[in-house]
């Protein structure tokens, strides 16, 4: 027998002891700190870990798929392998984790999915009272009667986070029993910071994708809101519901559907900055935003919304300000193919104020394929831009007004072919230095042009945030305007010339002039 074999055995098994017994070291070490081995990490389930484990510091969860409806009450931190690695799985049993008290929790590199809060709140995760950072996670296939995938109740920071697929339902059996679940994404009840975030493919009677509730507030920036349904017969805000105060900057909302205010429904304090809300559909009022208290649009575009009344907006209560945005391409079954100024009855009141922007290429089956003002409204529009409206009613392609009160200032007012610029039975009052492509708008004060092209460019990234009709060379706009606003649409400086430019675009290109020598022929 040959002695050497067990040596040989011996020294050619001997890294892979050592590799075992460093690997599992490794582990013990803290590259798991909770994991599904309880033989190699600290804690055999997450529930364990924030119980009793060390507050404010980083516990690692290791990837794999851990069935668990977690209540945290203690300060911690949980790191995730990735929202693809770690995932969380509710079992349709709970929400999928709770935090309660005055701690701060942080959660990231997770998946929350399959929650089923049946008649509590808060499917994927419901925060009562603390602050929890959440972020690089995922929230899907979540069942609560409001906030599926999200409720917060306290102070909560969402940053590169993903909410889809959740549901604001309640049901006896199989059968639904909700008619007014709130937040099929999110449901705000206090503070809440969201970025670089998407919310998709949520459902819920109000606030499809997000619901913000009466005196909560939210900040919004850089998230994108999409295919979110609000299903209720009455329902409002397939993207958002807004009851409190709200900001959105920077983000797109889009293709989500309600009865009213598809993409965005208001009835709060909102602002909405250098976004873009487009393809959304109602089959009420406000295909892209409904407003029915304060609402104030800059720097944005609404294009290619479809709605009952108001393609692009509704606004039927409160006071709207839109500001260097563009209304285009926007579609309405009745009446304001882009904009539908109304006075609801029960609050009596609507102000819609209108200034450097572009309402360009809107149509409606009724009338007012621009803007639609009725009732006791109230409209000024200075420096504003209209090209290429339409309805099928061909009095007030442009804008119709029935009744209430409108002032024009420094305004364009063009369309092709057959039909009027203005329309409605209502009065246009002018303030001077208006110009129309007819003679219908009646503008006689000061300045005003009417039978006159304006010689406009077409629709197009003429720079700045939103498209604009650039005027051409040669336009009686330029230079021909007074009193005009600071900046035009695009941020450009007025004047830029002896006086400034009629409508939102202000000609900023230099004229040369080229001179010729003089030839004397015999």
């Amino acid at each position: 027998m040959n002695r050497r074999l067990p040596l040989l055995f011996a020294l050619l098994m001997l890294p892979l002891l050592v590799g075992s017994l460093i690997f599992t070291n490794q582990l013990h070490a803290g590259t798991a700190d909770i994991c599904l081995l309880p033989s190699v990490c600290t804690y055999a389930s997450i529930q364990d870990a924030v119980s009793n484990g060390p507050e404010n510091t980083p516990l690692t969860i290791a990837a794999g798929v851990y069935q668990e409806n977690i209540s945290i009450s203690r300060s911690v931190i949980l790191v995730g392998a990735g929202s693809s690695q770690t995932i969380i799985d509710g079992d349709a049993a709970d929400s999928v984790v709770m935090v309660s008290g005055a701690v701060n929790v942080s959660i990231s590199g997770v998946t929350l999915r399959n929650g089923d809060a049946t008649g509590v709140d808060g499917g994927g995760l419901l925060n009562e009272t603390a602050t929890v950072t959440l972020s690089d996670s995922v929230i899907e296939n979540n069942i609560a009667p409001n906030g599926a995938g999200i409720t917060n109740d306290g102070t909560m920071i969402l940053d590169n986070v993903t909410v889809r697929n959740n549901t604001a339902d309640e049901f006896v059996g199989n059968v639904s029993i909700c008619s007014t679940c709130a937040g099929g994404g999110i449901l705000n009840l206090s503070v809440m910071t969201i970025t670089n975030s998407i919310i998709h493919g949520n459902t819920a009677d109000f606030g499809g994708g997000i619901d913000n509730a009466a005196m909560a507030d939210l900040t919004a920036t850089n998230i994108t809101v999409y295919d979110n349904t609000a299903t209720n017969a009455s329902s409002q805000g397939g993207g958002i519901e807004n009851l409190g105060d709200m900001s959105v900057a920077s983000s797109e909302i889009h293709t989500n559907t309600a009865r009213n205010g598809a993409g965005i429904y208001n009835e709060g304090e909102l602002t909405v900055s250098g976004s873009d809300i487009h393809d959304n559909v109602a089959g009420g009022n406000g295909g892209g935003l409904q407003n029915m208290f304060g609402l104030t649009v800059q720097n944005s575009s609404i294009h290619n919304n479809q709605a009952g009344n108001g393609g692009g907006i509704s606004t039927q209560s409160g006071t709207v300000n839109l500001d260097r945005s563009a209304v285009y391409s926007n579609v309405a079954s009745g009446s304001g193919g882009g904009i539908y100024n109304n006075v609801e009855a029960v609050t009596g009141a609507n102000e819609l104020t209108i200034t450097n922007s572009t309402i360009s290429g809107n149509s409606a089956a009724g009338v007012g394929g621009g803007l639609r003002s009725m009732d006791s409204a109230v409209t000024e529009l200075s420096n504003v831009t209209f090209r290429n409206n339409s309805s099928i009613v061909q009095s007030g392609q442009s804008i119709s007004i029935l009744a209430g009160t409108m002032t024009v200032k420094n305004t364009i007012l063009a369309i092709s072919g057959s039909g009027t610029n203005c329309g409605g039975g209502g009065v246009i009052t002018s303030q001077g230095y208006n110009l129309a492509s007819d003679g219908s708008c009646q503008l006689t004060a000061t300045g005003d042009l009417t039978n006159t092209n304006p010689q406009l460019g077409v629709l197009q990234n003429n720079g700045g945030p939103t498209f604009t009709h650039a005027l051409l060379l040669g336009s009686p706009a330029i230079n021909s305007g007074s009193g005009c606003l600071a900046v035009d649409q695009r941020g450009v400086a007025r004047p830029f010339g002896p006086a400034c430019d009629r409508g939102a675009y202000e000609y900023d290109k230099v004229i040369q002039s080229v001179y010729l020598p003089l030839v004397l022929r015999p």
